[in-house]
């Protein structure tokens, strides 16, 4: 199991935070470089490739018999890359997926004792106002990497498992040297898009993964959920679901979703952000065709498989009749009764 043992000592955590993030914008050769290769790549491989752009040139992805992702490299560094069956389905209880959110400002964090927490994309930034430990991280968004290599950098240097493509992964090696990584790599990869291969058609998607582990909503666009993380993820838009579907994999009974507004993105910074530093969002625009529908056809099917997904913010874009919504205040109530 490569779970961080799930201990909480303040000291622990402050040491950690207290580690310089450094990190360096790539020189202009260096993006030069990629940047042809990448135009190469486009001019000689057809639209099915063309998610492949930046892993074709010095990078190698290794993938074991039944086809999953094993091991990665970037320019012959081999990356500390775990991806053992026996991190799936080896949890219980409950856990916290911390999103970026506004109402994450109104969680008084030491009033809680928190246990098994997931981090996504610039929740670390928690971490100047209050002493969280991060088991789990997970970031999807090659975006988020390029606008904010900052809190990124504070990711892999602490001791954590980070749930991340082979393209972000790429994105990260730009501005971070790899072998200063101190967290754990679990590759993942979007189950239409796998890495180095051909995009799969919408038709193919369960002909090629016939399992139960994945779950086909719609097929225009390309809905579903997943409860085998090795299998792919389905993307919804929003990190926070791919989050969602790694925490089912590793099989948590009972999930907190923290942060989980996505409400009038586009205008609204997030909880580390003011209206002068944030930056863009697309949740807006993807909400109707992609989050609201996912999360409305998971919410169901998780709960008939046991799974409990709580949402933490009274203000979110998806209702009570899509997700159990309760107050923070609940979970304060549950720790002073476990002192």
């Amino acid at each position: 199991m490569i779970s961080v043992d799930q201990i909480r000592p303040s000291q622990s955590v402050a040491s950690e935070m207290s580690v310089v993030h450094e990190y360096a914008w790539p020189k202009p050769a260096q993006r030069l470089s990629s940047t042809f290769f990448k135009l190469v790549y486009r001019w000689s491989h057809s639209n099915a490739f063309r998610h492949n752009e930046r892993l074709w040139h010095g990078v190698s992805i290794e993938r074991d018999s039944r086809g999953f992702l094993k091991r990665m490299s970037i320019e012959g560094h081999d990356l500390l890359v775990e991806n053992p069956d026996d991190l799936l389905a080896s949890q219980t209880g409950d856990c916290h997926l911390i999103a970026t959110g506004p109402s994450v400002n109104d969680i008084d964090y030491g009033a809680l004792d928190l246990h098994n927490v997931m981090g996504v994309n610039g929740a670390i930034a928690l971490q100047d106002k209050h002493p969280i430990r991060f088991e789990y991280y997970c970031i999807v968004d090659a975006g988020f990497v390029r606008k904010r290599p900052d809190l990124v950098a504070r990711v892999v240097q602490q001791k954590l498992t980070l749930f991340v493509t082979p393209l972000v992964l790429w994105y990260i090696a730009q501005y971070f040297p790899l072998s200063q990584f101190r967290c754990r790599v679990y590759l993942i990869e979007d189950i239409q898009y796998p890495a180095c291969k051909r995009a799969l058609l919408k038709h193919e998607l369960l002909s090629t993964h016939a399992s139960t582990d994945l779950v086909l909503f719609d097929e225009e666009p390309t809905l579903g959920f997943s409860f085998n993380i090795s299998r792919g993820i389905f993307d919804g838009r929003t990190v926070a679901y791919t989050g969602l579907q790694v925490l089912t994999s590793l099989g948590f009974n009972t999930i907190f979703m923290h942060g989980l507004d996505l409400l009038n993105a586009a205008q609204t910074p997030r909880f580390y952000e003011t209206k002068e530093t944030m930056q863009p969002s697309a949740l807006d625009g993807d909400f109707n065709s992609f989050i609201e529908p996912s999360f409305r056809h998971a919410a169901p099917l998780l709960s008939r498989r046991g799974v409990r997904v709580v949402n933490l913010s009274a203000q979110s874009a998806l209702g009570s009749d899509i997700i159990e919504k309760d107050d923070w205040h609940s979970l304060a109530h549950v720790s002073l009764e476990q002192e």
